[in-house]
């Protein structure tokens, strides 16, 4: 099959979080039962992933709090069994659990392709930012950025409000295309196409619609990686969604648009 590459993909292992945001993107305090799995099946999704695709310009392992799970190292090794496919990889983390060091050691064989984003919240929250951000960097050749949420510049301004929940109005399809093409997700982004129990979700505002039974799951853009045989035509599925005009998501989403309200990161509720 001819070589298939995505430009990136946020792959979760974990929606369980140790900090409760009000305007959380992947929507973590909301869960009764945040998705959780375990490690042998967060192995065979990686290996899922890399048998549709062939390289990655960035693979990032997100949560949640993905430093909440005591197996990360376990699954990072994974990942780099597949160093050769992938651009770069990164994690991202609040700042409030120290790395353990069989954690670190998994890390250093990504060496200059590893960025490690430490989101700090302020003291409060973020308790151990500078002390991550410190073990991090003693890993040789790593891009690490201690990232400001908490002081009165912060990080892109601060977080918006998408507005998704089950009393969200449905916008025409003239509105949800204006969106689209003013959204960063897919426009400056290329799209934030994330990876959840199986399923790649071409937004994640997208699997929170599904979730809430708001939208039905379209195959154009969520696709189940183990559903049906492995053949040529998941991957040109895969492809077609980043020629779309707007995504069934945008009728109901506020987007993260230059002109987006920004309110304070990490309000607890």
């Amino acid at each position: 099959m001819e070589n298939f590459s995505m430009p990136k993909l946020a792959f979760y292992v974990t929606l369980r979080c140790n900090l409760r945001c009000k305007l959380c993107a992947v929507y973590a305090p909301y869960y009764e039962h945040p998705y959780h799995p375990t490690l042998e099946f967060l192995l065979k999704c990686i290996d899922r992933y890399f048998e549709i695709v062939d390289h990655v310009g960035l693979f990032s392992v997100s949560g949640g709090e993905p430093l909440l799970r005591d197996d990360l190292d376990s699954i990072i090794d994974r990942v780099s069994t597949y160093d050769d496919r992938i651009d770069r990889f990164e994690i991202i983390t609040n700042g409030s659990i120290i790395p353990s060091d069989s954690l670190i050691r998994s890390l250093k064989p990504f060496g200059p392709k590893l960025n490690l984003l430490v989101d700090d919240y302020g003291l409060d929250k973020s308790v151990h930012a500078q002390e991550v951000t410190d073990k991090f960097r003693l890993i040789p050749d790593a891009r690490v950025t201690l990232r400001d949420y908490h002081s009165g510049d912060m990080h892109c301004g601060g977080w918006v409000d998408y507005g998704i929940s089950e009393k969200s109005i449905k916008k025409d399809i003239a509105a949800a295309k204006a969106l689209f093409n003013k959204c960063s997700y897919p426009q400056k982004l290329d799209f934030c196409t994330s990876m959840v129990n199986g399923k790649l979700y071409s937004c994640t505002q997208l699997r929170r619609l599904v979730e809430l039974n708001m939208i039905e799951p379209d195959p154009s853009e969520v696709f189940d990686l183990f559903e049906g045989k492995l053949d040529e035509n998941i991957r040109e599925k895969i492809k077609e969604l980043y020629d779309v005009k707007f995504l069934s998501a945008c009728a109901y989403c506020n987007g993260i648009c230059d002109d987006s309200v920004r309110y304070k990161a990490a309000e607890q509720i």
